[in-house]
């Protein structure tokens, strides 16, 4: 164990096989730590990635840690199994496995390494080895939905609603991040109030209507609590991300927003930053011809602007005249929204990872606002997307409990009866 006493003041984890597989594209992300695997999960890794047994996204994860491994070659080491180290498991009158192995191996570091974790994402697994470790085993959940909504709804008797508001304004009591939301109900469930914590106090919603002429006067549909929390983010904050099924309105009130905005001279362009790949599970149909714009008005944010906006001649009057700028993402590198006093929105944004939200946050300007929309739970189209790479999860995670950030689930679809009983398809 080579660099075992070099690294003894970093925090230093053991991986097993399926943790890897979990961390995929995101496995070096903690600066300061230091990973061991066995040379078991090494070869593994070599057979998955080729195994006509696997499932394609399982063959695709091991390519990535590989890959992963490949370029931090000083962040990590290989822990050659050997037959000894299966001694204290034999003892234990355990069958031999691979898993069995690889936990063998992170035994025997564990007596050189005591502050050494133990990583899994294997139930089995996990409790197999609390038998040889007293302590430091980290069951890694998967994290494809982590249940931030952007609010919290509480239930207060009568006497909790007088104790509460009784010192509510400067007192964050249920532990709210900056701009998270507040869904208070009476013991009935009957919502009584709606309060955002703004760092310093809770404040009420305070948002108008979003009036244009291409929208008319839009507000939230039918009472829609969640759709009143996002046009609160929306009037009040620079970037808001939305999340929620096909059918819950993040897309109809974003360009609502904008228009209005756009209308009314408080901004000069909407920019829309757009990856647009092939739906998943899809046939793809090759080369659309044409200008840039041309191809993009025949993709999939040509067809969600044209029915929004109704109909593909305003869109394209749009572009003509510099109020609308479709930007692929794929040219976005070197871009500055700096003094365009425009709104970005990214759509669909669970079709993109890490780098490539970091990329397109990384344009927007000091007087710039931003929407990113998208539902990572069920539409991604790509596995270069999927798990702990999405871009829109990640982005999620980094701004929350910002000041310039504001984030909401929707929950009600209100597209039509159909699209609502599909949603559980």
């Amino acid at each position: 164990f080579r660099r075992v006493l070099f690294r003894s003041r970093t925090t230093t984890k053991f991986y097993d096989t399926s943790s890897l597989l979990l961390r995929a594209g995101n496995l070096f992300e903690n600066n300061g730590e230091f990973i061991y695997i066995s040379s078991i999960t090494l070869n593994e890794l070599e057979n998955i990635k080729t195994a006509s047994n696997k499932d394609f996204s399982v063959k695709y994860a091991a390519r990535k840690v590989l890959h992963d491994l490949k370029n931090h070659v000083d962040n990590y080491d290989v822990v050659v199994f050997k037959e000894s180290m299966l001694t204290p498991m034999l003892a234990a009158d355990l069958t031999i496995t691979s898993d069995l192995k690889i936990l063998a191996t992170a035994y025997s570091l564990i007596q050189q390494i005591p502050n050494l974790t133990l990583v899994t994402n294997d139930f089995a697994f996990y409790h197999i080895a609390k038998l040889f470790f007293d302590k430091n085993i980290e069951m890694l959940n998967d994290e494809e939905y982590d249940g931030y909504t952007g609010y919290k709804e509480v239930s207060l008797t009568d006497e909790e609603m007088a104790d509460f508001y009784s010192t509510y304004q400067y007192n964050n009591s249920f532990d709210l991040l900056t701009n998270q939301y507040l869904i208070i109900k009476n013991s009935s469930g009957e919502i009584v109030d709606r309060l955002c914590w703004t760092g310093a106090d809770h404040r009420p919603l305070n948002y108008k209507e979003f009036k244009s002429t291409m929208f008319g006067n839009v507000k939230p549909k039918s009472n829609d609590i969640y759709q009143a929390l996002y046009a609160d983010s929306l009037s009040n904050n620079q970037i808001t991300l939305v999340k929620g099924p096909a059918g819950s309105g993040k897309t109809y009130l974003a360009l609502a927003y904008l228009i209005s905005l756009l209308e009314h001279g408080t901004i000069d362009k909407i920019i829309i930053f757009c990856n647009t790949v092939a739906t998943k599970n899809s046939a793809k149909l090759g080369y659309y011809p044409g200008t840039r714009d041309e191809k993009l008005l025949d993709s999939q944010i040509g067809n969600l602007l044209s029915s929004k906006f109704g109909d593909k001649m305003m869109v394209e009057d749009m572009i003509e005249k510099g109020k609308l700028l479709l930007l692929p993402m794929s040219d976005i590198r070197g871009y500055d929204t700096s003094g365009l006093h425009c709104g970005v929105y990214i759509s669909e944004a669970q079709n993109t990872d890490i780098s490539l939200m970091k990329l397109a946050l990384q344009r927007i300007g000091e007087n710039a606002i931003c929407i990113i929309d998208g539902d990572y739970k069920t539409q991604v189209d790509e596995i270069d997307f999927a798990g702990a790479n999405n871009g829109l999860k990640r982005a999620s995670k980094v701004f929350r409990g910002t000041k310039p950030y504001g984030e909401i689930e929707l929950q009600k679809i209100h597209r039509s009866i159909i699209a609502e009983i599909a949603e559980a398809m």
